[in-house]
């Protein structure tokens, strides 16, 4: 029993040490879907950074929201993505009061036909259209944001047509708003 444990525990390290230390191409540039922190962002750190405002969104209906807004952002100026990005007092308030309404907005079952969403704002706005093979009709009933994160008190809701390619957005606007996020996942 005493050669066991010694065994078991070394086999143990071998198994965090591998899992700590392997990482692939597809983790490059990931980023954790919800992230703790104190920092209290607002929209003007974003602005910061490039982000421009197009709409400032009622956030009456969006429980525990402060403010709310859609707008877009790219490093390169003709490829820029649209956001909704919402504050709320804290982290604690983003995650226990804005994840459902994100989830709704956002992925292949996406809640955005006007009149059935708990928050209206935006609805409209988060419509993607597509056309039809024959090109003269078109599909609006799906979200335009594949996913969304939480960092600190902020929910991003990005746009991507899928949650991978939503969450590489949400990861390119995040690294220039918390630079040390950049060296972190490099």
């Amino acid at each position: 029993m005493r050669k066991l444990i010694p065994l078991t525990l070394l086999s143990l390290f071998a198994v965090i040490f591998i899992a700590c230390g392997s990482s692939s191409d597809s983790d490059a540039g990931a980023i954790a879907k919800i992230t703790s922190s104190e920092t209290i962002f607002s929209l003007e750190d974003l602005t910061e950074v490039g982000f421009k405002k197009n709409k400032t969104f009622d956030v009456e209906g969006l429980t525990g929201a402060t403010t709310a807004y859609n707008g877009f952002w790219g490093l390169d100026p003709y490829d820029r993505k649209d956001y909704e990005a919402r504050f709320y007092q804290s982290h604690a308030d983003a995650v226990e009061f804005g994840v459902v309404f994100a989830d709704e907005r956002t992925g292949p079952d996406a809640n955005i036909k006007t009149g059935e969403t708990m928050w209206g704002e935006g609805a409209k706005d988060a419509r993607a259209c597509t056309r039809s093979a024959g090109g003269d009709s078109s599909n609006c009933r799906i979200s335009k944001y594949g996913d969304y994160v939480i960092y600190g008190n902020m929910i991003l809701v990005c746009q991507g047509r899928d949650s991978e390619t939503s969450l590489t957005q949400c990861a390119a606007l995040l690294e220039q708003l918390v630079p040390e996020l950049a060296t972190s996942q490099g």
